[in-house]
């Protein structure tokens, strides 16, 4: 039987204050798959884990939460092998084909994207992408795994 995940366990494992996981659950940065019962404590997913390790790994870079937040809701794609989480500024592509039409702006909207390791390449050499920062959603699930085992 899987281990439950608590709001503790989440605190171990992104070395964070609890009550900074539930301001950002408050503000709607974070919204949990599981209803939080009155009364008793709520219990987290390991998808609700990864996203809140993407935004605690992307706070650390600066970033800020209610930046990142949209990014975390594509993180249903993440499968088996090691994934790694881009937000990127560039422009914005009409169709995923190559050669599609895109949006230009002076200030673009950031996107997101899970990719493999060996596709970061790609994104660091593509001449429209005009910034990006990545975390390893495969990191932050290890470090969850880890809290979980530490009792």
């Amino acid at each position: 039987m899987a281990q439950d995940i608590t709001i503790q366990k989440l605190a171990d494992a992104f070395n964070i204050g609890r009550y900074q996981i539930d301001a950002w659950i408050s503000r709607g940065y974070l919204v949990p798959q599981n209803e939080c019962e009155r009364g008793k404590a709520r219990i987290f997913t390991m998808r609700d884990a990864i996203a809140l390790g993407a935004i605690v790994d992307f706070a650390r870079l600066g970033f800020e939460p209610a930046r990142v937040a949209p990014h975390i809701g594509n993180l249903h794609g993440v499968a088996d092998g090691d994934a790694l989480l881009v937000i990127y500024e560039g422009p914005i592509r009409l169709s995923s084909q190559e050669d599609a039409a895109f949006m230009d702006s002076d200030i673009p909207a950031p996107a997101s994207k899970i990719i493999s390791p060996q596709r970061l390449p790609e994104i660091a050499a593509d001449p429209e992408v005009r910034s990006f920062a990545v975390v390893n959603l495969n990191d932050i699930e290890r470090r969850v795994t880890k809290a979980l085992s530490a009792d």
